[in-house]
């Protein structure tokens, strides 16, 4: 697979005096330039107290700053054709906007006001739980939705990774302004800042808007409160019994931290798994039995683990049959090696993917982040491309070994369960 031109620009890498991190990637070919604010804390930074504040933040921050309404922040925005958002992570919060590239200066004017001025008023905030409860209960009301986060807390049942992003109602509730300042104080510094350009942009002229509209951030010392290390314990399965037409169930095992030289194999085992039309986990349980509308697999990379996991939606009268033909394609995973066609599909996969990501700057951007954020280095295009052709059937084989053949399995049910299914998830463990 050649590598795209798109992809091949260096990153650029500053950092000011005052600790902000800078990476740029010019695409001059691009009409657009993306711009993000990365802070390296997220919910697993939190005390238990503290559940939902990461996410707090997020929403504050769009309520008005002292130059600015909080019409005003999108209408500025949106007024060039451009977007502005935010996210919150286990392990950062970010903010972005994307916009024509003659209008970058204004991006950063408007992402950086927000993160310096916002005025975080009483009755904002009063106002904002009230939004983000009726998030809660949304995402409570979205089965698909809660049995992930659900998922999260049978695989870290005792640890911060565990807890939902948004927090508790309870937790939701007693979160007071001088705690909101208090967080932002400890963490919201410029040695924890990433600022990722990407797209129709000079490096030197990025320096230069940031020094401008960041410079001045006060140097402050990292909070030391860390968040601990994650410990896989697995094994543990939740229930929750649910008047709804499907069962919808989540299933996995701890993975692999983000920094694993084995990253990559582990993304195309999941994409041999249930990473599309032409996965096992789509073709056997979809395709040819119908037991299903919805399956695939997923894996997360985090700071010091992971997790390998799959979801599945079914009818309750399918759900055991659909479980155990899970089983038995996991289990053909860890025996036999893949087909030299699988191998060659998924490399060729992976490539392609990953190069049509390229032809945007926003991918260029989060690709950034999460170089910055985890590894504090760029690879290159090349690189990464080399990674994934050099992936062999006994790499994959010796993973899906280390995932689902010794690890305890962790699994989340929402719906009408029938009773004996979660005796066959503890079946499955026990014969491990």
């Amino acid at each position: 697979m050649k590598p795209s031109k798109l992809g091949q620009t260096p990153v650029v890498r500053t950092i000011l005096p005052n600790g902000l991190t800078i990476v740029v990637k010019s695409l001059p070919h691009l009409a657009s330039v993306s711009v993000g604010l990365s802070v390296d804390i997220g919910s697993r930074d939190e005390q238990p107290h503290e559940s939902g504040l990461s996410h707090l933040i997020e929403h504050m921050v769009f309520q008005g700053t002292r130059r600015r309404s909080t019409r005003e922040l999108s209408r500025v925005i949106s007024a060039v054709g451009g977007n502005l958002d935010a996210c919150t992570g286990r392990e950062s919060t970010a903010y972005y906007a994307k916009v024509p590239s003659r209008y970058f200066h204004l991006a950063l004017d408007v992402l950086s006001d927000m993160l310096r001025a916002a005025r975080f008023q009483p009755a904002k905030l009063k106002k904002e739980k009230q939004v983000i409860l009726e998030e809660i209960r949304m995402y409570e009301d979205t089965p698909d939705e809660y049995a992930h986060d659900l998922f999260f807390q049978a695989l870290w049942p005792k640890h911060p990774l565990g807890r939902s992003i948004l927090g508790t109602r309870e937790t939701l509730l007693n979160l007071k302004r001088p705690q909101v300042m208090d967080f932002l104080q400890r963490h919201y510094h410029p040695g924890r800042i990433i600022l990722a350009v990407a797209g129709n942009i000079q490096p030197a002229t990025v320096v230069q808007a940031a020094r401008q509209y960041l410079g001045s951030m006060p140097l402050a010392k990292r909070s030391g409160t860390e968040a601990p290390p994650a410990r896989w314990l697995g094994g543990r399965h939740l229930l929750r019994r649910r008047k709804l037409e499907q069962v919808h169930l989540c299933l996995g095992v701890g993975g692999l931290p983000y920094t694993h030289k084995q990253r990559w194999v582990a993304l195309a085992l999941s994409n041999i798994m249930g990473g599309g039309p032409n996965s096992r986990l789509f073709y056997e349980v979809r395709e040819q039995r119908a037991l299903v509308y919805t399956i695939y697999s997923f894996m997360d990379f985090y700071r010091d683990t992971g997790l390998a996991g799959l979801y599945l939606a079914c009818h309750p009268r399918k759900a055991r049959r659909a479980v155990r033909l899970v089983r038995d394609i996991l289990y053909r995973l860890t025996t036999r090696p893949i087909t030299d066609q699988e191998l060659r599909d998924v490399r060729e996969q992976m490539c392609g993917n990953y190069l049509i990501s390229l032809e945007t700057s926003s991918t260029h951007m989060w690709n950034m982040i999460q170089h910055e954020m985890y590894l504090h280095r760029h690879p290159k295009q090349k690189a990464i491309l080399k990674s994934i052709m050099q992936i062999t059937k006994s790499d994959i084989l010796s993973l899906a070994r280390s995932f689902f053949q010794r690890a305890p399995v962790a699994s989340a049910i929402i719906g009408p369960v029938p009773n004996k299914l979660r005796e066959d998830l503890q079946a499955w463990e026990n014969e491990k």
